[in-house]
């Protein structure tokens, strides 16, 4: 990610909050990634289905680093593309980070930081 992908992000977060969580990629051998993934990479996003039942999608910023192994974990910043559409959510939530229906990794959200606008 560039400085100006950077930017663009921060102001994001800025004028649209952010989610916190913390995330932990599923290992290759558990059927994960064979990759790492990066700052800027975007995913589909499941919810437990008694919260919700559709999935969606949200980039996210990985904190203090720009790269994610499989079996990695790190605390990132979710980016909802479209946050009318998401549940509300809270903290201790889990949340499944999936490619396709292939589930890639697994987060706890860990805060709800508002808009500063």
């Amino acid at each position: 990610m560039d400085d100006r992908d950077l930017a663009h992000w921060q102001e994001q977060e800025r004028e649209r909050g952010y989610i916190r969580a913390r995330l932990r990629l599923v290992t290759t051998e558990q059927g994960g990634r064979q990759g790492p993934i990066y700052s800027g990479y975007r995913s589909c996003w499941g919810f437990p289905p008694e919260v919700h039942a559709d999935m969606h999608d949200g980039p996210l910023l990985i904190e203090g680093q720009n790269v994610l192994s499989p079996g990695e974990v790190a605390i990132v910043r979710l980016h909802p593309l479209v946050p009318d559409l998401w549940p509300e959510v809270s903290d201790g939530l889990p949340l499944g980070m999936f490619e396709g229906l292939r589930k890639v990794g697994e987060a706890v959200l860990i805060e709800v930081v508002a808009p500063e606008r």
